[in-house]
């Protein structure tokens, strides 16, 4: 075992975290109707933790029967790092732990079973280990005939903690890139690894505020818009190049001024195609990729896209329609609701406010401009996908299963350009933030490192 001073004076929990080498897990989801943690002034209660990875029990049985003191050990352990997983979710950093105030330890037992404590102590020299010997908890250890998904231990804990809230401050700035100003978006530590961030149609950085709130503990996020969008200039569409070749240059050189050498690109709709552009100009700055919704293979794009490569093929004879079927208000609502049965759970601000973005003086030129050059997307897809089949980015797909936009068989195309890739099909529609962006940070932070 590692040799720690674990005297509050020597580090943070999260400096012990690092010095230990402890990746905390993702946080379990909810196997029920429950939160799983729950504050109330200066306390906060965690619901039973258990040694999970995912939806099973990693360990299971009784201690005594099917497995034995120090598996019961080993399960205390993964079950507190769980709890300390849901624990930073919600408190932004562990360091917000001011004492453990009680552990609670459930242990599976057959009937002469004696060692209760022992397994018990799994969860506490963790603890220990991480928040000092001066915040060890008082301790009820019960022994129990069986616990949920036949799981070997179950975990309570209450922190007492700082009740001041974590503030990660979003910063709103604006700079100039090839003669634009590029507004963006940024937050977080600038030495933890960097999330740069890249919106869709018709949107702006604006969309990823949901994980502004959730991740920039933990992360450097960076989300500019486009020229042609959001707060970001929006030049003539006579005397600019509104294609995705120029987005994608224009992101690269924001980039660089950035100083931003190594990054996550996050992408999203529109975000792809600027995003495999970058890629395969600066491979070297890629550590890892997210795709959410954003196509890059020709059967992602269904049959609702017939009208629009008649556009394509025919752009003056096609432009009205378009047009209609691009900018309308109806079609704005359907990319966040799509088919979701419960369209209660979407704030219909999200599309009131795109389609006056729309609507303003210039945005029509403008986005059939890059629309029309969409098509240059789909020439791309092959070089896009053999990129992907040499270089074997660590790559994580999020995908809403309610997206009208595109088809659902895309997620697993990439799969095929990359087998190790982690793919995700989520119960939200094409701007899956709008409903799952608690489910979204949780992956993210499993896979960001």
């Amino acid at each position: 075992m590692t040799n720690l001073d674990t005297t509050p004076s020597v580090n943070s929990a999260e400096q012990r975290l690092k010095a230990l080498g402890i990746e905390l897990p993702v946080p379990p989801e909810p196997f029920g109707t429950y939160a799983e943690a729950v504050q109330t002034g200066k306390l906060l209660f965690l619901t039973g933790m258990l040694p999970t990875e995912g939806r099973r029990a990693t360990f299971t049985g009784r201690i005594g029967a099917e497995i034995d003191v120090e598996g019961g050990r080993k399960a205390a352990r993964l079950a507190a790092l769980n709890a300390l997983a849901v624990a930073r979710q919600h408190l932004g950093s562990l360091d917000r732990v001011t004492r453990i105030v009680r552990l609670g330890v459930s242990v599976a037992t057959a009937s002469d079973a004696k060692d209760q404590p022992k397994v018990a102590d799994g969860a506490s020299e963790l603890l220990q280990q991480i928040f000092g010997k001066e915040k060890n908890p008082s301790r009820l250890v019960y022994g129990v005939a069986s616990l949920p998904l036949g799981a070997s231990v179950e975990l309570e804990l209450i922190f007492e903690v700082d009740g001041a809230p974590v503030r990660n401050l979003t910063s709103y700035r604006t700079m100039q890139i090839d003669g634009l100003s590029i507004f963006y978006r940024e937050a977080g530590p600038k030495d933890a690894p960097t999330l740069l961030l890249l919106h869709g149609l018709p949107s702006s950085s604006r969309m990823f505020e949901p994980l502004f709130a959730r991740l920039s503990d933990r992360y450097h996020l960076v989300a500019p818009d486009y020229p042609g969008f959001g707060h970001s200039d929006w030049p003539d569409p006579k005397k600019f190049a509104y294609t995705f070749d120029h987005y994608a240059e224009i992101m690269n050189h924001f980039a660089e001024a950035l100083g931003l050498s190594r990054y996550t690109l996050y992408m999203q709709d529109y975000g792809g195609p600027v995003g495999f552009r970058m890629a395969l100009a600066h491979p070297e700055r890629i550590e890892a990729l997210i795709v959410q919704d954003a196509v890059a293979h020709n059967e992602g794009l269904g049959a609702n896209w017939k009208p629009r490569r008649a556009f394509w093929a025919d752009r003056v004879a096609n432009e009205s329609t378009l047009r209609t079927n691009l900018l309308s208000l109806p079609t704005t609502r359907t990319r966040h609701v799509g088919s979701d049965p419960n369209a209660e759970r979407y704030d219909p601000d999200l599309w009131t406010d795109e389609f006056a973005f729309l609507n303003q003086a210039g945005q029509a030129d403008i986005q059939s401009d890059l629309f029309y050059d969409y098509r240059t997307n789909v020439d791309a897809y092959p070089k896009w996908q053999a990129w992907m089949r040499e270089r074997q980015p660590r790559l994580l797909v999020l995908w809403g299963k309610y997206d009208l936009s595109f088809e659902l068989s895309e997620p697993e195309a990439y799969r095929r350009d990359v087998p190790k890739a982690e793919v995700h099909v989520l119960d939200a529609g094409h701007f899956a933030l709008d409903t799952a962006a608690d489910q979204i940070a949780q992956l993210v932070r499993g896979f960001v490192k």
